[in-house]
């Protein structure tokens, strides 16, 4: 089975080899990390006395959810390693910046003898991949040598669900790898069960997104005196996709030209990078100034554009309104969990899949705006979104009662770190005594 998937993942990368190196050309940057990738890591990146624990995440948002498990690793294993593998350069930076740039690299390739090269440098005690992501030579390189993985924040969506079910097969053997698979919900758990996972193995121990801290002002104080500078209410949108600018921004126009609302600001975050200068243009052509933070200029901006990495969970606590991106097209959503920390009123469209037990904690309680038009129906959206910011800008009372609705329900669901960090302490320890 593993040397037909191996087959299959040369053909895929031969096939993906053009469009990468077009996509690479096209955005004027060279494929980064590629020594990484096949398994030649940074020096720094190598064994430890006291042993090491290996985290893998796929990008960002990932990333930053494994702040708080790493915390409490570090508390319960004082002196173990750290090292950390990220897919995407962006990951890559955020990790860095979070964790210490000494033990980053990128994730390697899953051919045989990458991994088993890897795994010969970095000589783990314990793996742990956060969300679903599924990597069968990685998974059964490890299992050989003894090296227990444990899959923490599981997560199965519901539209890919189908797809893993008709794999149950192929799925049933690669899950047998793992030591633990922490799941963020009993539906999740289901799910991966009748994808063929050990029963004993299985465990519901929560999001870790609700356990994240609440970033520290201090180290975006700047932003009330400089970035954010100037009079009105502010409106952040973060996470953004393409599609949703260009909405947002027609809502901001029709929200300036309401009476006692011409002074409203909105705070563009794009999701992806490359895709900064495209929303500055797009503000520029539909007439607003813009300011963006990689820039600093002088003056107020009816349009702000947050273009750096790692600061929008601060930012979030400046919004007046928040709207949480890949909602209004068929992404399924980002996280609104950043936003509630700080208590803020938060809007979402219909495109909620990636994180719907969550969105439906919060609707259920009144923590959220949800806004039912789709994509399909742009002018409805306009109107809809309009209805709900200005509905919100004008009632400081319901937007207080949202915030407190979801400093609770974020209170209520706390300890997914904790109980993680324990299965894996438990299993690094046991490890470390064989």
């Amino acid at each position: 089975m593993y040397f037909l998937y191996s087959l299959l993942l040369v053909a895929w990368g031969v096939l993906l080899l053009p469009f990468f190196l077009y996509r690479s050309r096209r955005r004027g940057r060279r494929l980064e990390g590629i020594a990484e990738r096949f398994g030649r890591l940074p020096a720094s990146v190598g064994p430890s006395d006291k042993g090491v624990i290996w985290f893998h995440s796929c990008s960002v948002g990932e990333t930053l959810s494994l702040e708080p498990l790493v915390q409490a690793l570090r508390a319960r294993l004082p002196g173990a390693a750290h090292v950390f593998s990220t897919v995407t350069p962006t990951g890559r930076r955020v990790a860095a910046d979070r964790f210490g740039a000494g033990g980053v690299f990128y994730f390697p390739v899953d051919f045989a003898f990458v991994v088993r090269r890897v795994l010969d440098r970095i000589q783990p005690a314990a793996i742990v991949i956060i969300d679903t992501e599924i990597w069968p030579n990685l998974l059964h390189a490890a299992k050989r040598r003894g090296i227990p993985v444990v899959l923490v924040n599981g997560r199965i969506s519901p539209s890919s669900f189908p797809w893993y079910r008709r794999a149950r097969p192929l799925f049933r053997h690669v899950l047998w790898n793992y030591e633990a698979l922490l799941m963020q919900s009993p539906a999740d758990a289901e799910r991966i069960l009748a994808m063929g996972a050990p029963r004993d193995r299985v465990r519901v121990t929560g999001n870790l997104k609700f356990d994240r801290e609440v970033p520290d002002s201090a180290l975006l104080h700047d932003f009330e005196k400089d970035f954010l500078a100037g009079a009105g209410p502010l409106i952040v949108a973060g996470s953004t996709h393409p599609g949703e600018e260009a909405q947002l921004l027609a809502t901001l126009a029709a929200l300036r030209g309401t009476p006692g609302h011409a002074e409203v600001r909105l705070l563009l975050a794009p999701r992806h990078p490359e895709r900064f200068d495209e929303a500055a243009r797009l503000a520029g052509e539909m007439g607003f100034s813009v300011r963006r933070r990689s820039r600093p200029e002088p003056g107020a901006a009816e349009v702000l554009l947050l273009d750096t990495l790692g600061e929008l969970a601060a930012v979030y606590r400046y919004a007046d309104v928040v709207f949480v991106g890949g909602t209004l097209v068929g992404h399924g959503g980002h996280s609104i969990l950043e936003p509630a920390a700080f208590g803020r009123a938060i809007v979402v469209g219909p495109s909620m899949g990636n994180f719907q037990a969550i969105a439906d904690a919060f609707l259920a309680r009144g923590a959220l705006c949800r806004i039912t038009a789709g994509e399909e129906d742009p002018e409805l959206q306009r109107r809809q979104l309009l209805d709900v910011f200005l509905g919100l800008l004008q009632n400081a009372g319901e937007r207080e009662r949202m915030g407190a609705a979801a400093g609770a329900i974020l209170a209520e669901n706390r300890g997914a770190a904790r109980s993680a960090a324990g299965v894996v302490a438990a299993l690094f320890e046991k490890r470390r005594g064989a």
